[in-house]
């Protein structure tokens, strides 16, 4: 029923671009049967694409084999957002001419034969559906493992003066089950260890829902170095709660322990609730790690009373914590005193303007932090963009994010 009215949906969409745009499209040809055949020959298609995906789903995505779903998927969320976003001029003809139907009942002279689309509204249609398909089209070519080096100072207060230019390397939701290239992810990894990092801190979303999507990279995450090891925390995608297993199965169980081994075989220390004390001699500072917390309908499994109970406040403190929304929900009006939250989740949307001095991204209207650095009340957040990619394989603007942080005392 659910894939009945999806597309029955995209249907409706189909119809109605088709109809806006066609006398305008037509203008180009001699024959006007072109753009029809085209036009339904790949709606079609993608309907019949969208079926295959949907049956061979579950068979597919807990497979350890690298597949081209995710491309089919987005090739076919590219077509149809084009569409749907070009449709916006065609709706704001169609209120103008049904104001203008009104408007003809009440006037004698204005006659309703009159009332037609305006060719300008119509141009605009496939102006904007064509070049947010070609913008998307080349965020999947050349966006998608763009990799970016984000560097950033960040100050906090009674950070030990010895500890100055302390590296952390922060990534974020790999989403391993989408990235579908080995070869791409270990050129990610060669970025990383480059830095030569103090530490490597990974935020959460290892996967997009079953562990077996990153059994072809566990080689590729060993390979991962930093002096003073790397740690790790789950995102929202790690419980594998988005295929709708109920927590108490045995399936549910048996995915998430392996997930959880799968972390440890690959040498990421993970922190379910829990911190750890990173010492360089007699400088010492708090790692504290929990699970995610999300506002909204996000899980709520992190509980940051028991990932702080046994934390020596008098040391500095950083907080890894998936979703960036536990930063203003509950770390700011909590009484512990933690100078830096480190989180991922929002992956910039993946779309938006990133240039020197300005960024901006959709996504800005759901999560305040969604990017970058930001304090509040003397307390500091970074919010990776994330380094794989989820729904959408690829990236326009917000390019995949090593995150290079460079850590000292605020004097």
């Amino acid at each position: 029923m659910k894939l009945l009215f999806i597309i029955l949906f995209l249907f409706v969409v189909d119809i109605y671009f088709y109809t806006g745009t066609v006398s305008t499209v037509t203008k180009f040809f001699n024959n006007p049967i072109i753009y029809k055949l085209v036009y339904w020959f790949l709606s079609i298609a993608v309907y019949l694409v969208i079926i295959y995906i949907s049956i061979t789903y579950i068979r597919t995505t807990p497979s350890i084999r690298l597949n081209n779903n995710v491309i089919f998927t987005s090739l076919i969320g590219v077509l149809f957002i084009s569409k749907l976003i070009g449709s916006i001029p065609l709706i704001i003809d169609d209120i103008l001419r049904l104001f203008k139907v009104i408007t003809s009942l009440f006037n004698t002279n204005y006659s309703i034969h009159d009332v037609k689309r305006l060719d300008f509204l119509k141009k605009s249609a496939l102006l904007f559906s064509g070049v947010l398909f070609s913008t998307l089209l080349i965020g999947m070519k050349w966006g998608r493992y763009n990799f970016k080096k984000n560097y950033q100072d960040i100050f906090i207060n009674d950070w030990p003066v010895a500890l100055n230019n302390y590296k952390i390397i922060h990534i974020s939701d790999l989403h391993l089950g989408s990235f579908n290239d080995v070869d791409k992810f270990n050129e990610a990894i060669e970025m990383i260890n480059a830095e030569n990092a103090d530490l490597v801190v990974f935020t959460g979303d290892l996967v997009n829902n079953y562990h077996e999507e990153a059994i072809p990279y566990i080689d590729s995450l060993k390979k991962i170095k930093s002096k003073d090891g790397k740690l790790s925390i789950l995102g929202n995608h790690d419980y594998c709660d988005y295929v709708m297993l109920k927590r108490d199965s045995q399936e549910w169980k048996t995915n998430f322990n392996k997930l959880l081994e799968l972390e440890k075989e690959v040498g990421f220390d993970l922190l379910l609730n829990e911190s750890r004390v990173i010492s360089k001699g007699e400088n010492k500072f708090n790692i504290v790690g929990v699970e995610n917390w999300g506002a909204g309908n996000f899980n709520k499994d992190g509980d940051l009373d028991a990932a702080m109970n046994i934390v020596d406040d008098s040391l500095p403190t950083i907080l890894l914590s998936h979703d960036p929304s536990h930063w203003k929900e509950v770390v700011l009006k909590s009484d512990y005193d933690i100078d830096l939250q480190l989180s991922g989740h929002t992956h910039g949307m993946q779309f938006g303007i990133e240039v020197p001095g300005f960024k901006w991204s959709p996504v800005k209207f759901r999560y305040k932090e969604w990017a970058g650095l930001y304090e509040n009340v003397g307390k500091q957040i970074y919010v990776n963009r994330g380094l794989g990619h989820l729904g959408y394989a690829g990236r326009v603007g917000i390019m995949p994010d090593i995150s290079v942080l460079n850590i000292m005392s605020k004097i």
